[in-house]
């Protein structure tokens, strides 16, 4: 009898581990987020702002782009982290073939985007860090040009998307 609850407990605690080490491994993404200008490399100009839903492998993108200069834009990216090629039109109106795979804790985004006759290929690899405060997206395009981009996490107490968005396009 004393074996049996031997191997219980070692299953139970093997399994415990385990599940405590994969949820640690992937993060959910899920949350209100809007871009620092400041921090990002290229500087940006005006209001970018994330809306993302992660239920994984499902990952829903909900991008709002205002600025000073031009119309706002707005897009709806739906992708999954199991490796399958979803074809979305972004913000801009180009349309993206996206496959997007774990790797550790982040998120790798391999990009094909169809822009006015061209193929533009990017990897884009995206990370919750500083306690899940911030979103880190750091891109580089197949000519070897880089961007870091990062994106404050916004609390909302509420599940209204698009009053969420544009409150947090307010502050």
């Amino acid at each position: 009898m004393f074996r049996s609850v031997r191997i219980f407990l070692g299953i139970l605690l093997l399994s415990t581990a385990t599940a405590v080490a994969w949820s640690q491994a992937t993060p959910d993404f899920s949350g209100l987020w809007k871009q620092d200008n400041e921090r990002s490399q290229s500087k940006r100009k005006g209001d970018v702002t994330l809306r993302i839903e992660h239920h994984d492998p499902e990952l829903t993108v909900e991008t709002s782009i205002s600025r000073i200069s031009a119309s706002s834009r707005h897009a709806v990216q739906m992708y999954t982290t199991d490796g399958k090629v979803s074809v979305s039109t972004g913000a801009d109106g180009d349309e993206f073939n996206t496959l997007v795979v774990w790797k550790d804790s982040s998120l790798v985004f391999s990009i094909e985007e169809h822009e006015d006759g061209r193929i533009l290929l990017s990897k884009e690899i995206g990370s919750v860090i500083e306690d899940g405060a911030t979103l880190e997206r750091i891109r580089e395009r197949s000519n070897g040009e880089q961007q870091a981009l990062f994106f404050r996490r916004i609390p909302v107490s509420t599940s209204d998307s698009k009053s969420e968005v544009i409150k947090a396009n307010d502050k």
